[in-house]
């Protein structure tokens, strides 16, 4: 049976992943930034467990709020649920773990928009490139001298 303080320690686990998750998603930006295109990948491979990690925390979360009798209350009803003793441990936990949340959330979208703003550059790039070569070829075409005549 969970206890309160194992789902505190749960939620601290929790942060401890948000915040992992943010340092990546700063990494990617950096990468991003620099046109690191492996070093994109590989924060996002490190992305993807860390995504695999919040799945299992998040099932750990049901099946302890369901033991706790807490079934379907949310991250700010927990400190009125709590017992009293730990209510300021449970603020405490709640807190970084919102604020954690908030510092992924702000880096995850710093990193979409870099990566949004670099695809468009090469995009640009292609069309810039493909238009160079169509017109090359009308060049080319309209300097052949026709011998036919």
């Amino acid at each position: 049976m969970a206890t309160w303080q194992d789902y505190l320690k749960l939620m601290e686990g929790l942060s401890r992943t948000l915040e992992q998750l943010t340092q990546v998603e700063l990494d990617k930006n950096a990468a991003a930034s620099r046109g690191d295109v492996l070093g994109v990948e590989e924060c996002m491979k490190r992305e993807q467990v860390l995504s695999l990690s919040l799945r299992g925390c998040d099932q750990k979360r049901d099946a302890m709020l369901a033991q706790l009798g807490l079934h379907g209350v949310s991250l700010s009803q927990l400190e009125d649920r709590s017992p009293p003793e730990l209510q300021l441990e449970t603020k405490r936990v709640v807190e970084e773990l919102r604020r954690q949340y908030a510092l992924f959330q702000n880096a995850s979208q710093v990193a979409r928009d870099t990566l949004e703003i670099n695809l468009r550059a090469i995009e640009r790039m292609q069309a810039v490139q493909a238009g160079d070569a169509a017109e090359a070829a009308e060049q080319r075409r309209d300097h052949q001298t026709d011998f036919r005549a």
